[in-house]
């Protein structure tokens, strides 16, 4: 499965969120993952290589770059997704498999085999990479997502909060009540907007982002901590 899409993001303060949430609720559809009112829980553990590649290419502003992740929604082990993120200029695309629960702890544990009983062009590509620059697991990132989606434009509106990390614990994706370490302030927001080929001008003025300031956010990078 690959998905290829346009995303922009920017930070925005917590009473910003309240009130655009509040529009969105009476026009946008709510994302399938929302359990409860206030969003739903995303973890994720991200994967880099010997080098740091990838973190050090977000840092150096390089264009086409890709990271290496496996995602689970509110803690649910039924739908494992093993993902490639790729940057090709400003567009975002996503190559995924779902994978079962046994196999999250082979391949955080360095035993990439697994992958070749899926018999998936993704599950080969991230093998190869993984086998051949020693990947590991480097960071499992914890936030609260809220979610809206307008199906006539394929767009979709994302609030991200409460973000954190664990360096130390990164192997137990599926375990509850894990030790985090807050990312960014409560107040701070992250704002997602993702579209597939043009973001309508009604839709700019509804969530005035001309009043933001657009950043390169990368949770991933906000997470990792490497001295020197």
């Amino acid at each position: 499965m690959e998905i290829k899409r346009h995303e922009l993001k920017y930070y925005i303060n917590y009473i910003d969120y309240m009130y655009l949430s509040s529009i969105l609720s009476n026009l946008f559809n709510k994302d399938r993952y929302e359990e409860k009112i206030d969003g739903y829980h995303v973890r994720s553990i991200y994967f880099d290589n010997k080098s740091d590649n990838n973190y050090y290419q977000k840092l150096s502003g390089i264009e086409n770059r890709k990271k290496y992740r496996i995602r689970i929604y509110n803690l649910r082990s039924d739908a494992v997704r093993l993902e490639i993120k790729n940057k090709d200029n400003n567009i975002i695309s996503k190559e995924t498999i779902f994978i079962n629960r046994d196999d999250v702890k082979a391949i955080t544990s360095g035993e990439y085999e697994c992958l070749l009983k899926y018999d998936n062009r993704v599950a080969r590509k991230i093998y190869s990479e993984f086998k051949k620059d020693y990947y590991k697991p480097v960071v499992m990132i914890d936030f609260i997502r809220c979610a809206y989606y307008y199906d006539f434009y394929d767009l979709r509106i994302t609030f991200d909060k409460q973000l954190k990390k664990n360096e130390i614990n990164i192997y137990d994706i599926f375990k509850k009540n894990l030790t985090m370490d807050a990312v960014l302030n409560s107040n701070k927001i992250i704002l997602e907007i993702k579209y597939n080929n043009i973001l309508p001008i009604w839709i700019k003025n509804l969530l005035q982002i001309s009043r933001f300031e657009r950043c390169a956010i990368s949770k991933y990078t906000l997470s990792r901590f490497i001295e020197g």
